[in-house]
């Protein structure tokens, strides 16, 4: 099963908008002025078929987190969106190694790829903004001393992050 490709703005679960007018044009000057090579995101979410839910597969972030990502591509051209649905398209769900949802993929050319699970609010927001950036330019913005220190791990290291509001 394919997953559903979005340019621009996805269909929106809720009526107003997440961004403020000021904020939305913050991003558009920082993306038009820094974004340099096309960026993919992947959201793996879940999208209720007619509204049915199926006890267990709630996800009551899902729908917020649907319409942030798409105020927030359709701020750029540069960026293309692919939806995947994580019940119904798990295979490609497992491919990517998510294994919760919501999940925000933000990809580089080398198809590397930063994940956020839940909705990147708060904290978060400016670090996925940050994550955009990063894989378009190809700049990880880290210093000298520190790709120095990591071009010497010879294994695969799996780095999480997490973050609370309290």
């Amino acid at each position: 099963m394919a997953a559903t490709h979005y340019i621009g703005l996805i269909p929106r679960k809720h009526p107003m908008p997440i961004l403020q007018p000021q904020d939305e044009e913050a991003i558009r000057q920082r993306f038009e002025s820094e974004l340099t090579g096309d960026v993919k995101m992947t959201l793996v979410t879940h999208n209720p078929i007619g509204g049915l839910m199926i006890p267990g597969r709630d996800c009551p972030s899902c729908p917020t987190t649907e319409d942030l990502i798409g105020e927030v591509v359709a701020l750029s051209p540069k960026i293309a969106l692919e939806v995947v649905d994580f019940y119904r398209e798990s295979e490609i769900a497992n491919s990517l190694g998510v294994d919760k949802i919501p999940a925000v993929l933000v990809h580089d050319s080398d198809e590397s790829a930063a994940k956020f699970y839940g909705l990147p609010s708060g904290f978060e927001f400016p670090v996925l903004l940050d994550a955009i950036v990063a894989a378009s330019t190809q700049i990880s913005g880290l210093s000298e001393a520190a790709l120095a220190a990591l071009a010497k791990v010879t294994e695969d290291v799996h780095i999480q992050v997490f973050v609370t509001p309290t």
